[in-house]
């Protein structure tokens, strides 16, 4: 950890970078950027609970897309599930950040195996989704388990910044597919559904919100650039 210990801001810009190139690749970039879609479902599962709904399935596959479906009672509490999932990813983003400023790397790892557990046992339903969360709660268990300083923080910092830049990422994705294909937006389609506001002004609001997140996770946790020199 030596290297690590006397480098942290040079050693997370290099896992920034890493994180932006790898969640690139077709095939283990897919896996990891995955971690995101886990946070993103889970927001629609939590909320659907937290307002007396139910959660019938959970689905992730391959391609980093997911599906939650639930029932609730009422629109305000319909279109509260669905606005749930990109705010969420944006909040994650942002305390797993607090967290791995603060030094709790191993905080992150529980955090994450916790959720993937609890959608497992909760609602998770297709086989990729299934193969998927039970690797990466093995992954994460091991190195829990194992309590290698320099693989728990390499990893925490690398979830914290997939789940940060892919927060951003899919919002302008769905922005883009909100007026080019509004019924094929997701969460944004299903927002307008409800609420028979325009899909695109969902999703634009949605991207303001993450935005602001992000921005306030890059103002308070990413280490100055001027420490690099």
């Amino acid at each position: 950890m030596d290297w690590f210990s006397s480098n942290p801001h040079l050693v997370f810009y290099i896992l920034l970078i890493t994180a932006l190139l790898l969640t690139r690749i077709p095939v283990l970039g897919k896996y990891f950027r995955s971690v995101n879609t886990l946070v993103h479902e889970a927001g629609h599962a939590f909320s659907t609970l937290l307002l007396s709904g139910e959660v019938i399935a959970v689905n992730l596959f391959a391609d980093t897309s997911g599906t939650t479906v639930t029932k609730a009672k009422g629109k305000v509490p319909q279109a509260l599930i669905a606005l749930a999932g990109y705010p969420v990813s944006a909040l994650t983003g942002w305390l797993c950040l607090f967290l791995l400023n603060k030094g709790y790397h191993l905080y992150i790892l529980f955090i994450l195996t916790s959720i993937a557990l609890i959608i497992m046992i909760l609602s998770l339903r297709n086989a990729y989704g299934l193969f998927w969360a039970g690797t990466f709660v093995v992954l994460n268990l091991l190195l829990i388990y194992f309590n290698n300083r320099t693989l728990i923080y390499a990893f925490a910092a690398f979830y914290s910044v997939i789940i940060f830049t892919d927060a951003i990422i899919s919002s302008f994705v769905l922005l883009v597919l909100s007026i080019r294909q509004p019924r094929k937006a997701g969460d944004a389609t299903n927002l307008q559904k409800i609420t028979k506001l325009p899909a695109a002004v969902w999703a634009l609001l949605l991207l303001v919100f993450t935005l602001f997140i992000s921005w306030l996770s890059v103002m308070h946790y990413f280490p100055p650039i001027k420490t690099l020199i």
